[in-house]
């Protein structure tokens, strides 16, 4: 009996429609740690599981009816894998006809059997994974599953919530002479703080010298910018989570990307550090200006 909303761990061979959002499991799954493994020969199945003995639950394989003999020898050699390894999951992803053409005719890819028009092509994948279906533990009907919602769902098969990717967090400071980072998803401009570069003693030196940091941090409006950046970025980050967002910019610009942005962006970083969130500190413009 297929299970249908059940928590359950790997290893996984994921099969099912094509179209019906096979990529899109087998790449959740990967970013939460399993090893996916997509399209190979039926042949080698088994004995990509011998050599991956020791990472075997974190296995995924993902099948189609692309691989030779799918539909002929799949059951048997599953029968034996499962002999195997008896914690060994299949996982059928499926769509209704109407779905599944509405997604080929936007991507605008050839449908794996493309000997015949795209809806007799569909029905016949359909009646030649059956008996696969039929061997299938859990079921994913897609159909009225959003990408976000299909990557849920995966987050609970593979592991429950406490599966789901941790938010990874780039900082990084600076110049707006040199443009703004392409891909920053929150852009923060510092330039209205007082700057160092005017003082002669710390002209030279860059926002992470500690004289600098002193010298900024006696100015009661920038301590109270970053209070205000901070509480900002941290009530957005549960949000981007919640969206399943794996990656989020943070970029904050000065005019020379050496001293108030780097200051600004390194007090982001630790707090968002703090906050229990990966975090990588990149200072883009802080050496491309010399000062005599």
């Amino acid at each position: 009996m297929p299970m249908t909303e059940q928590s359950f761990s790997g290893p996984f061979v994921i099969t099912g429609l094509s179209g019906s959002g096979k990529t899109i499991l087998s790449r959740s799954l990967e970013d939460i740690g399993y090893l996916c493994v997509d399209n190979i020969p039926l042949e080698m199945v088994p004995d990509l599981f011998t050599r991956t003995a020791d990472e075997m639950e974190r296995l995924v394989v993902v099948l189609d009816v692309r691989a030779a003999g799918m539909t002929q020898r799949f059951p048997e050699v599953f029968h034996q894998l499962k002999r195997e390894v008896n914690s060994l999951r299949l996982i059928f992803v499926e769509a209704s006809p109407e779905i599944l053409l509405r997604r080929f005719s936007v991507v605008r890819r050839p449908h794996p059997l493309r000997d015949s028009s795209l809806e007799c092509a569909i029905a016949e994948e359909r009646e030649v994974l059956n008996e696969v279906r039929e061997l299938a533990d859990l079921i994913v009907d897609t159909t009225n599953l959003s990408p976000h919602d299909l990557r849920r769902q995966v987050l609970s098969i593979g592991g429950g919530e406490g599966g789901q990717p941790a938010l990874a967090v780039e900082v990084q400071s600076f110049s707006y002479l040199q443009g703004v980072p392409a891909t920053a998803s929150l852009v923060f401009d510092v330039r209205f703080l007082p700057n160092p570069f005017f003082e002669e003693a710390l002209r030279s030196l860059p926002g992470d010298d500690p004289a600098v940091a002193e010298w900024l941090g006696d100015f009661p409006e920038v301590d109270e910018v970053v209070t205000r950046l901070v509480d900002l970025i941290s009530y957005l980050l549960p949000r981007y989570a919640e969206e399943l967002k794996a990656n989020l910019g943070i970029a904050v610009g000065c005019t020379g990307g050496r001293h108030r942005s780097v200051y600004v962006a390194d007090q982001i970083a630790k707090a968002v550090l703090e906050a229990g969130h990966d975090v990588v500190v990149h200072h883009r413009d802080k050496e491309r200006w010399r000062y005599s």
